[in-house]
């Protein structure tokens, strides 16, 4: 009988081989994961002291600041954050800086401006089983950022009784569907605003927080309408919230981003806190609906006296703009031109003396409102807050006018004796003749076409809070239109017009001869009749477009000659500390 094997205890010994294996492999991974865990508490302890460290800045020079005073800042953060592990407050250290080109942190001069600030933790952690200790090197940088949110060109500008004509057609032509407003209407959703944190706070959105309320990619306009009104309710605005509902059963079911509305650039601080105009809410929102496009309002209904508008289009090529922004960024507003047509009634004008009859004239102008830049410089603080947005404005083909026009002059230059003392004597005397002197007739068509160059302008303007939110800052002439340079073409004819009495009175009649050499005539019979109708006709007609709808669409769109109105959105933010690395 063959002996059985026996390899009892073979088991217990690969137990205690692998025991020992895995109590070296968890020492590692002990000891391994104390550094994991200490470079994670210094990396966390450094964002919260690069965060603290980045409200101290405020703009100055690197030398301005007291490092004193920078050093108790830095220990009061660290003492509220040493609860970490591997690295010792005396492990950490700050630097002032600034970010380069590509975001990193670089280092500067004493008399350079501090923008951000660098705090590295260099430390070490003590290994519980293995022996030795392993490195902890870990490093943030914050900036304190300034934002704003601006609107310029704003539809707040300046409403009055008249202007209800102008928004009507323009958010008809917008939205693709009837708007009928009244001004009252216009007014008061021009004296509202509600803020984001109020929109937040509508269940209908759904939406929790004003960064998920930003990140919406598309709201139905209606539903951006219902919930305003909603919040308007809230406030005791009855009537304005009854207006936005009766704008949401017309627009239908567009969608739109309310960051696309608010201009929101990289979601600056101030965006956060925002508040919107309903009005500009309302146009904005159906500038976004149009995408973009070129929007044509035709038959503005404009009446000019002493004419006949055969038509008017206003060409809106960009919408006005109101943005969030940082230090730097840039806003544009509206490029707006106004083309219309007339037929200006005929008119007679007295000239040396004698009456020029001036044929009814085909009138055709052109206004472009032009466009405007506003650049956010920055914000300027006091201990209790913002005081102050600077903004720096440019413009350019702002204020350009062109005309062209037909007409035909036509006159009759002489001496009437007949109606003067001498008439009664020649007869007495027998020379009744000579009440017949002879006349010169003017026959000229005539062509104008003028140009008024556009104003250009770039000024730096503070907007003071919290007057500017309500109240705009601009600069400009405040003259949107004169009368063009005038250039007169004209095939004139000139003939002079005399009495032939003939032989003893046989074939007497009235003869006419072309007068060849007429150069000399011009300067003193041509140039003063057009003078005249420059002035008694052109000037009164674009008077009256200045008056009737240049100006009140200007205002309505914050457009001046060289210049743009621009208003602060409540409310800017002075240090924003920001988390870059």
């Amino acid at each position: 009988m063959q002996r059985r094997r026996d390899e009892r205890g073979a088991v217990a010994l690969f137990v205690a081989l692998s025991l020992a294996l895995l109590m070296l492999v968890t020492a590692f991974a002990v000891d391994l994961g104390m550094q994991r865990v200490a470079r994670r508490d210094a990396q966390a302890i450094a964002d919260v002291v690069s965060l603290d460290m980045a409200r101290e800045l405020d703009g100055r020079a690197k030398s301005a600041y007291s490092g004193a005073a920078l050093d108790r800042a830095f220990a009061a953060s660290l003492a509220r954050n040493e609860d970490g592990l591997g690295a010792r407050p005396a492990d950490y250290s700050y630097e002032l800086g600034r970010l380069d080109a590509t975001g990193s942190f670089e280092s500067i001069g004493a008399g350079d401006t501090a923008t951000a600030v660098k705090v590295t933790a260099v430390g070490s952690v003590g290994y519980l089983f293995t022996g030795g200790r392993g490195d902890v090197t870990r490093s943030a940088v914050s900036t304190s950022d300034q934002s704003a949110c601006i609107r310029i060109g704003s539809f707040l500008a300046s409403l009055d009784t008249s202007q209800s004509a102008l928004l009507n057609p323009i958010l008809s032509a917008l939205f693709g569907s009837a708007v009928n407003l009244t001004a009252v209407s216009y007014q008061g959703l021009a004296g509202a605003t509600v803020s984001l944190l109020d929109l937040v706070q509508v269940p209908g959105l759904g939406v929790g927080t004003v960064d998920e309320l930003l990140e919406l990619p598309a709201v139905e306009v209606a539903d951006l309408f219902i919930a305003s009104a909603t919040v308007l309710d809230r406030q005791g605005k009855a009537v304005q919230a009854d207006v936005l509902r009766a704008l949401a059963a017309t627009v239908g079911t567009p969608t739109v981003s309310v960051a696309d509305l608010l201009g929101v650039q990289g979601t600056p601080q101030a965006a956060l806190a925002a508040s919107l105009n309903v009005l500009d809410l309302v146009t904005g929102a159906a500038y976004l609906v149009n995408d973009g496009r070129t929007v044509n309002v035709p038959n503005l209904g404009l009446g000019l006296p002493g004419a006949v508008v055969t038509s008017t289009r206003l060409t809106i090529v960009e919408p006005t703009q109101g943005a969030c922004l940082g230090v730097n960024d840039s806003v544009e507003t509206a490029q707006v031109r106004l083309d219309l047509t007339a037929r200006v009634n005929g008119a007679s004008v007295s000239v040396l003396g004698s009456t020029v009859t001036v044929e009814p004239m085909d009138l055709s102008l052109s206004v472009d409102l032009g466009k405007a830049v506003a650049t956010l410089l920055g914000v300027e603080c006091r201990p209790s807050g913002p005081d102050a947005v600077r903004v720096r404005v440019r413009s350019a083909l702002v204020g350009a006018i062109s005309l062209s026009a037909t007409t035909r002059l036509t006159a009759s230059i002489g001496v009437p004796l007949g109606d003067s003392l001498i008439g009664p004597i020649l007869n007495l005397l027998g020379l009744g003749s000579l009440l017949r002197p002879p006349s010169l007739v003017l026959d000229a068509p005539v062509s104008i076409s003028g140009r008024s160059a556009a104003g250009g302008f770039d000024k730096t303007l503070a907007l003071p809070l919290p007057g500017s939110y309500q109240v705009p800052q601009g600069s400009g002439s405040g003259v949107l239109l004169t009368v063009p340079n005038i250039a007169v073409t004209s095939a004139t004819t000139l003939d002079l017009r005399y009495w032939d009495p003939g032989v003893l009175g046989i074939g007497a009649q009235y003869r006419t001869q072309r007068v060849l050499d007429t150069a000399p005539l011009f300067g003193s019979v041509v140039n003063p009749v057009l003078s005249a109708v420059t002035g008694s006709v052109l000037t009164p007609i674009v008077t009256v477009l200045q008056n009737a709808l240049v100006l009140p669409l200007a205002r309505l769109l914050g457009v001046q000659l060289g210049g743009a109105d621009v208003f602060a959105v409540p409310t800017p933010t002075c240090r924003a500390p920001r988390l870059r690395q």
